[in-house]
């Protein structure tokens, strides 16, 4: 019986940078390498999440919605992943706000939600609507 034969990719498929944003409790975005269609034009995101349990789940999550998008999304070969952070409130959920404030705002942008995310989000008191405008268009 012949023996079977390795292959090594020669690049990564997934590589971490270590940044000073990288906190417990974060937004990430999903960012696809071509602009998916949306009902008001076109945008790189796919996916606005939170890492609600704990700082591992960006990593987790890119390769679960990566799995969709390659078999659903034509022409999708790269995922990015951006992290987005706010300043801390007391007794508040703030990247919870933030995640929500986002996906309010994509879906007031573009009529619809991001590819890959199911609720909804609603309006924020804590942030402005021109910097989460100006957050969103930064990725599209």
């Amino acid at each position: 019986m012949r023996a079977l034969q390795i292959k090594c990719s020669k690049k990564p498929l997934l590589s971490v940078v270590r940044s000073r944003h990288w906190t417990r409790k974060m937004v990430y975005v999903l960012l696809a390498n071509k602009a998916y269609k949306y009902k008001n034009g076109r945008s790189r995101i796919i996916y606005i999440g939170t890492t609600a349990r704990g700082a591992g789940r960006p990593a987790t999550s890119a390769v679960d919605k990566a799995s969709e998008a390659f078999a659903d999304l034509h022409g999708v070969k790269t995922i990015d992943v951006h992290i987005v952070t706010c300043g801390k409130r007391k007794a508040t959920r703030s990247w919870e706000e933030l995640e929500s404030a986002l996906l309010h705002t994509f879906r007031n942008l573009y009529f619809e939600l991001p590819k890959y995310n199911k609720q909804k989000g609603g309006a924020s008191k804590f942030f402005k609507r021109n910097a989460l405008e100006k957050s969103i268009q930064k990725f599209a």
